[in-house]
């Protein structure tokens, strides 16, 4: 045995995918990996899901500690116990240097000379925008000026922006990290520069209007944030993430919707839980991380299955409603309650590498059943339990989700209404493909024909899902 039986447990989802297996999740656990960040409270969504991975040795080098030193310290060792922790000064990080498997720059690019043969991930994050690049060695700060966009130098600390762009771009340095380690898939060798703002990925440098960059920040953000009411339906893989970056962003009112109980399974991927918190039910234990993140957001909870008889009762006080379900019946029940009560949804889903996303808007784009009109026959789509997912995939999604949410809140930026995207973490590769409207769509359509929730919303998920993520 590779493993012993808790880890094996622990990581299950992980090590069913053949590009891991037993021996990729022991090369992840017994690798060294060394995080230079500006602040913990920077680095929060990346060293999370680096630990959910499975990498049990982590350095850390911040060239500032703010209050979440401690925070970031005691619940990453609740998350993982069996996590080893360094918290380097500027002078110790040289000495680590000949047990590095790889490092991530995250907006902070201190680095000594003989790290240049380190495999690296480099990340410089603006609000909404950021650069991310891979290297086989840490030369790419000779090979090419990556700071030169100026539109991405300044750095606002906590502006709602600047928290959903490290969001993001961690969960991705995440995925870079643990290709470099297992030698698998494509990783950034050319940066990729992302705009949340308008959802659109590029690899190549494209100017930001400044007069666009001044309106994204408005004053009035946080007050709006602070009013908003999200209900976010399943605080798994993709629920766990879009709840932390609202939280943080500073949403006032967060609704958790979970039936279920903490499992050690769910560890490889659900940021919100831990080790010590193992049969607590979800949603009480998402409210215990939220609430250390922000002691004054507003955690409304639902320790209940999301069905059509509750459904429509659960969302009509929120502004807003975030899919992080675990099976397509409940995907397909929530469009529809959504689209009938003119919700506005943030959907996603995943499987295995992969990821699907977009924004709906009643009334003003199509709807999930306008792209997929009719629910796959049970076990005709293969559930993560047969295939594995990899834990930081959700996290990209989740984070989407949570940016569609604020955009939806505070009007700014360019929805993902009318548009899908999707996201493959082995090629790094973000598409952006155009969607319509049906005509015949039995939800949104010219002649409805779901009006209310007396349809068949029956299977629920063994085999039949896009994304059994939680």
């Amino acid at each position: 045995m590779l493993l012993p039986k808790e880890k094996i447990n622990r990581f299950l989802r992980h090590i069913i995918m053949p590009e891991i297996s037993g021996p990729g999740q022991k090369k992840l656990i017994e690798s060294k990996g060394l995080v230079v960040s500006p602040s913990p409270e920077s680095a929060i969504p990346l060293v999370f899901y680096l630990a959910a991975l499975g990498i049990e040795n982590l350095y850390f080098y911040f060239k500032n500690y703010d209050e979440n030193y401690s925070f970031l310290k005691e619940n990453l060792k609740d998350f993982n116990p069996d996590l080893k922790l360094s918290f380097l000064s500027e002078e110790e990080i040289e000495s680590s240097i000949d047990e590095l498997d790889f490092c991530v720059l995250f907006d902070e690019f201190f680095i000594p000379e003989k790290f240049k043969e380190v495999p690296a991930v480099f990340a410089l994050t603006s609000p909404w925008r950021g650069i991310i690049k891979t290297s086989k060695g840490a030369t790419f700060l000779e090979e090419e000026n990556l700071l030169s966009p100026e539109s991405l130098k300044k750095i606002k600390e906590n502006s709602t922006g600047t928290i959903l762009s490290r969001s993001f771009s961690g969960a991705i340095c995440s995925i870079e990290a643990a290709k470099l380690v297992l030698k698998i898939g494509k990783t950034l060798d050319s940066p990729l520069y992302y705009d949340l703002l308008n959802m659109e990925f590029n690899y190549a440098f494209e100017p930001v209007n400044s007069e666009e960059s001044g309106l994204i920040e408005e004053n009035n953000f946080r007050e709006l944030l602070s009013k908003a009411r999200v209900l976010i339906v399943g605080t798994g893989g993709l629920g766990s993430p879009a709840a932390l970056a609202l939280t943080l962003a500073g949403v006032g009112t967060i609704g958790l919707v979970d039936s279920d109980n903490v499992e050690i399974s769910n560890l490889n991927r659900q940021i919100l839980h831990s080790t010590s918190r193992i049969n607590m039910p979800k949603v009480d234990s998402a409210e215990i991380f939220l609430k250390r993140l922000n002691p004054k957001i507003n955690i409304k909870k639902y320790h209940t299955r999301f069905t059509p008889e509750n459904a429509f009762e659960i969302v009509k006080d929120y502004d807003a409603v975030i899919d992080g379900v675990d099976n397509l019946p409940t995907r397909y029940l929530l469009n529809d309650v959504c689209v009938i009560s003119k919700k506005p949804l943030a959907e996603a889903g995943v499987l295995r590498f992969e990821g699907l996303g977009m924004t709906i808007v009643p009334g003003k784009g199509p709807c999930y059943r306008c792209v997929f009109p009719k629910m796959p026959p049970a076990g005709s789509i293969p559930s993560c339990s047969e295939t594995g997912i990899l834990g930081p995939v959700p996290g990209v999604l989740g984070f989407i989700e949570a940016t569609e949410t604020v955009k939806i809140i505070t009007g700014a930026g360019k929805l993902l209404k009318g548009r899908l995207v999707f996201f493959d973490s082995m090629d790094l590769d973000f598409r952006t493909p155009e969607i319509k409207n049906n005509p015949e769509c039995p939800v949104c359509g010219q002649n409805p024909s779901i009006k209310d929730l007396k349809g068949e919303y029956g299977f629920i998920c063994e085999n039949n899902n896009i994304e059994r993520e939680d």
